[in-house]
């Protein structure tokens, strides 16, 4: 069974209400919302004050945590972290960065296999972004190693992903990342 609060209030056109309540009754959780200085969310030990919304004197919109000490303000949390770390952006769905970059891509055959892709920041090839190497058992790939490069054209991180075959059929693959 779940336990479930459903507040009252009085509602009134005054109070940027659509009726006038003489009575206090239900909130409409399509249409009301409670009118509060702050919510506090409650982890699974239920500490009430682990983590509060609010507004301030100043009616700037607040958050406290329980991991990061004190009270910061919308704006100091998005000015203070300046946005997404190195590490946390790392984490995440690199997919779109391929969409999002000019490049060149630059393809190296052996036998008539890549065995390279290589992309540049322009033509004029002075500047790696990424790297992927392919290394062939056969007609297998046997191993690719993906090389992220840093604004400056250094290897920053590489990621190894080693095949596992059954006949010719990948049944596992391997990955190690390792930074440069």
């Amino acid at each position: 069974m779940v336990d479930r609060v459903r507040p009252l209030k009085y509602e009134s056109p005054g109070t940027g209400g659509t009726q006038t309540d003489d009575i206090a009754t239900s909130n409409n959780p399509n249409q009301d919302y409670p009118d509060v200085r702050g919510i506090a969310i409650q982890n699974d030990s239920s500490n009430d004050e682990t983590v509060i919304v609010s507004r301030d004197a100043s009616s700037n919109m607040t958050f406290q945590d329980g991991v990061v000490a004190g009270v910061k303000t919308l704006t100091e949390l998005l000015a203070g972290g300046g946005g997404l770390t190195e590490e946390s952006h790392r984490i995440l769905d690199t997919l779109i960065h391929e969409l999002s970059e000019d490049n060149y891509e630059e393809y190296t055959r052996v036998a008539n296999k890549v065995t390279n892709v290589t992309v540049w920041e322009t033509s004029s090839k002075l500047k790696k972004i990424r790297e992927e190497q392919y290394t062939y058992s056969g007609n297998q790939v046997t191993q690719e190693v993906d090389i992220q490069y840093d604004s400056a054209g250094v290897e920053k991180e590489r990621l190894t992903i080693t095949y596992a075959y059954t006949g010719s059929l990948v049944t596992s693959a391997t990955t190690v990342r390792t930074a440069a």
